[in-house]
């Protein structure tokens, strides 16, 4: 059976190739070469996980309340861990019922932010280089991508003159 009428939204036939894939290529490339790699990509750890964590984790396994989705929110200890957290590291006060949203990753609060706010058709101011969520997430909405180029000469900061 051929699927040949079903294709992808337009949306997502404008997202450039994804650069970590390109990445991964590469560095399997350089590894069967022999190659001894330092990377600096996606930040994914380099070690493994420490004994207590892995304990942690599945004592917490086995606690039948948590064999469920937890609730969109999250629950409120963890928000109220969250908000403590951000205290303690930025000296930030913030509310854990308003300002604190656990979310899977970065990269899916970036994603989800620009679907919330950016409109088809609005221009959506984007530093280059950055993090590939950051022009996607806004091309996926309809955004049009305005590369802000970072410069050494400016201590790669945005320059609005």
């Amino acid at each position: 059976m051929s699927l040949s009428w079903i294709s992808p939204a337009e949306r997502i036939q404008k997202l450039p190739p994804y650069v970590f894939a390109r990445l991964d290529e590469l560095k399997a490339k350089a590894r069967e070469q022999g190659l001894d790699l330092i990377d600096l990509g996606m930040g994914n750890p380099d070690g493994p996980t420490p004994q207590p964590v892995i304990e942690a984790a599945m004592a917490a396994l086995q606690n039948p309340a948590n064999h469920g989705y937890p609730p969109f929110e999250g629950t409120a200890s963890f928000r109220k861990a969250i908000t403590q957290w951000y205290h303690r590291r930025y000296g930030v006060t913030l509310d854990p019922d308003s300002e604190a949203l656990p979310l899977l990753g970065s990269k899916e609060g970036l994603g989800h932010l620009a679907i919330a706010y950016i409109n088809p058709g609005d221009t959506v101011l984007v530093p280059s280089p950055s993090y590939p969520v950051h022009f996607r997430g806004p091309i996926i909405a309809g955004g049009v991508i305005h590369n802000l180029i970072l410069k050494e000469e400016n201590n790669w900061l945005i320059d609005l003159a």
